[in-house]
């Protein structure tokens, strides 16, 4: 399972970049004096690994514009209406990193940008979560900011942080509004309604060796476009103890407004960066299900270790690339009408 972790904060900001926002050229006219085009990216999509990034990168129409970024991982590579796509490396350090060296660039713009975290996750032993299904993820939260330890009885456990939010003395329950923990964000429910309006008519793929493991699992053979909440860690974990402690982690932080639906790497990292410019409003999260969070019947934790868990990655790949295409799309019809009503 793909995973990452670390600080919170939701009290986000209405959200001024309403989808007529990205009104903006993606290709600005220099300023008097300018040496370079400052870039207005309608979209950016962070890919965190080889296999997502070859998705988009491969598409003929992201040839049209390349541009090397000190602090990225790989260029930022863009077709001519203003989407743009990136590799950010595995894990919440390099996704920080990568989403912050971008917002700080002085040839890009992206106060208007929504960035699109698109590629696989961890999915949960739920039925309806069949493997190739999606997620547009309402909450990202963190798994590893807590205090995972042996009980007594050495079976895992986990206890959330202290209390360190000056800014509110005596208040440790409002994990959503401490701003030196990045805990648990709530992604920005017009976005959100946005992106799942938008993918509503995707048809997902599906392969007989999915339906196959499905069956193995005692879950859907129906690849679905859901709505969840991943929880983000920088280490990798299987087993039934984990999902339990997953599922409390993500009810006690969003005080049972979501559930535990998916585990990836990046996204903490990717929307606590936004939100230290401001930005938290203008991501979201995009992620096909390549595994389930516990070994098969009939085999070990330790097996599964042996010989890797990501079952489906290429269909969730594909899957997840065909939902953000989805909402891409519908972004930019929104703003070619805005401009044509202009």
């Amino acid at each position: 399972m793909r995973f990452l972790d670390k600080n919170i904060r939701i009290g986000m900001v209405p959200f001024f970049v309403g989808l007529a926002i990205i009104a903006n050229e993606a290709f600005a006219n220099p300023a008097a004096g300018q040496k370079s085009l400052i870039m207005q990216p309608k979209v950016i999509v962070l890919t965190a690994f080889p296999p997502e990034w070859h998705a988009w990168k491969s598409q003929k129409s992201y040839q049209y514009k390349s541009i090397n970024i000190p602090g990225l991982y790989r260029p930022l590579i863009c077709n001519e209406h203003g989407v743009c796509v990136t590799e950010t490396g595995e894990g919440e350090m390099n996704a920080a990193i990568s989403v912050t060296s971008m917002v700080k660039d002085p040839e890009l713009n992206v106060r208007k940008t929504i960035f699109i975290r698109s590629g696989i996750a961890g999915g949960v032993d739920n039925k309806e979560s069949a493997l190739g299904s999606v997620y547009i993820n309402s909450w990202v939260v963190s798994w590893a900011f807590g205090h995972h330890y042996l009980s007594d009885k050495k079976t895992l456990a986990w206890a959330p942080p202290g209390c360190d939010d000056y800014s509110h003395p005596g208040d440790c329950a409002n994990f959503t509004q401490n701003t030196l923990e990045n805990l648990a964000y709530k992604i920005n429910p017009q976005i959100l309604n946005m992106a799942v309006k938008a993918s509503a008519g995707v048809k997902l793929e599906n392969t007989s060796e999915a339906k196959k493991l499905d069956h193995t699992f005692s879950i859907s053979t129906q690849p679905k476009i859901m709505v969840g909440a991943t929880i983000t860690g920088d280490d990798f974990w299987i087993g039934k103890e984990n999902q339990a402690i997953a599922e409390k982690i993500v009810n006690l932080y969003t005080h049972g407004q979501a559930a535990y639906t998916n585990t990836a790497m990046e996204d903490l990292g990717d929307v606590a960066a936004l939100s230290r410019f401001g930005l938290e409003n203008n991501y979201l999260s995009v992620r096909g299900i390549s595994d389930i969070d516990i070994p098969p019947p009939g085999k070990t934790e330790e097996q599964i270790w042996k010989t890797g868990d990501l079952y489906a990655s290429e269909l969730a790949e594909e899957n997840a690339v065909k939902v953000t295409k989805a909402i891409i799309k519908h972004i930019l019809d929104v703003d070619k009408k805005n401009n044509n009503s202009n």
